[in-house]
């Protein structure tokens, strides 16, 4: 079989840095740092309390920022976000998803009966302006999900 879509990488996603998320974690954090700091001339005890509380929040957010949107997938050609979705479906459809995917006859799929987690699953991966998708059938078997098909790719 071919590799596993979720462990390649794909010629069409590019890694990029997001410049506003890090402009939005550094302003997050002057914010939270402000009124961290500004608590401590207010008299009032309620007032300062609630400074203290929003400003640790900002700075919480802005870390979470930083962390995790500083860096994101893009979809080469158009620079749109790219989406990583696993959908599951019984293991009774294995024969038919499979056959279908093969054959590229996708609006089958939603005849499938789909469940919350099973043995059964579609990795797809799309961007967020709908001009690229990627998909492979995947089946569990013992400690991982085991390509099933080729990874099928598709540009508008």
């Amino acid at each position: 079989m071919t590799n596993n879509i979720q462990n390649t990488q794909l010629d069409f996603i590019e890694k990029k840095f997001n410049i506003s998320s890090l402009f939005a974690g550094i302003l997050l954090i002057g914010i939270g740092a402000f009124m961290f700091f500004y608590s401590k001339n207010i008299a009032n005890n309620m007032l300062s309390s609630t400074l203290i509380f929003f400003g640790i929040i900002a700075i919480a957010v802005a870390l979470y920022i930083l962390i995790a949107k500083l860096n994101g997938e893009v979809y080469a050609k158009t620079n749109s976000p790219i989406v990583r979705r696993q959908i599951y479906f019984d293991t009774a459809d294995f024969y038919n998803i499979k056959s279908a995917v093969e054959n590229g006859k996708y609006d089958s799929l939603d005849k499938f009966k789909r469940v919350e987690e099973g043995n059964v699953q579609i990795f797809v991966i799309h961007s967020k302006d709908k001009k690229f998708a990627a998909l492979q059938v995947l089946k569990y078997e013992p400690f991982d999900f085991i390509p099933q098909t080729d990874i099928k790719i598709f540009e508008a």
